[in-house]
């Protein structure tokens, strides 16, 4: 037989390991994804790159000095993005932060600064 404190203090572990394995399981579970490059001043003019999806196909932000531009991408891995639309081609390599912007044949590698958001 068990005295009411044991019982207490088995139901208070029981309730913490059931909480912790629940949350454990929610490490993944995320509502809003954000990845942002802001690049310093550039000859292209490139200001900041904003990521809210990360599928082939969605449509991403590109901010120029000038413009704002929204490009599809056309290629994604963990490793980089490729964007592309009326003669601009942009690769962003996510672990360095290097952007590199491709107009015709012509191209320049950016060194942006990369930051990350989730909720």
């Amino acid at each position: 037989m068990q005295n009411p404190e044991t019982r207490r203090r088995l139901s208070f572990t029981a309730a913490l390991v059931t909480t912790t394995c629940l949350l454990a399981g929610c490490y993944e579970l995320t509502r809003f994804k954000q990845e942002r490059y802001e690049c310093q001043f550039n000859q292209q003019g490139l200001v900041e790159i904003d990521f809210r999806d990360f599928k082939v196909g969605a449509i991403t932000t590109v901010i120029f000095r000038d413009e704002t531009v929204t490009m599809p991408i056309i290629k994604a891995s963990d490793e980089s993005f490729t964007l592309a639309a009326d003669g601009l081609i942009i690769r962003v390599d996510r672990s360095s932060g290097t952007v590199r912007v491709t107009r015709g044949t012509r191209y320049r590698n950016v060194k942006c600064v990369k930051s990350k958001f989730k909720i």
